[in-house]
């Protein structure tokens, strides 16, 4: 009898441990994780990234990749994107303008 005790007393004891186990992991997602990656979609599409867009069709083809290339290497370094695009938008479809901002971000 003792023996069966000791038995089912170890696998409630298991279950009972991987169901708090498993309730820890659900908070710590709602809690942590789904607010970061919520902000995180949220900064992106506010970035404005979209609407540089806007602003290739004004300029050549070649200055369009070199603004690509540029933003591409910006956001490797671990730069800041934003102030190339910034800077783009304040050229106001100035091609020497938009190089000026390629070279300098």
């Amino acid at each position: 009898m003792d023996i069966l005790r000791n038995l089912f007393g170890s696998v409630t004891s298991g279950i009972v441990r991987l169901a708090v186990t498993a309730g820890v992991l659900a908070l710590v997602y709602l809690f942590l994780v789904k607010p970061v990656l919520e902000t995180t979609n949220n900064a992106i599409e506010k970035s404005g990234i979209g609407e540089i867009s806007k602003s290739f069709e004004d300029v050549s083809v070649q200055v369009q990749r070199q603004i690509k290339r540029s933003l591409k290497t910006t956001q490797r370094r671990g730069g800041n994107p934003q102030r190339l695009i910034h800077c783009v938008e304040r050229a106001d479809g100035n091609a020497r303008r938009i190089k000026r901002c390629t070279a300098k971000y």
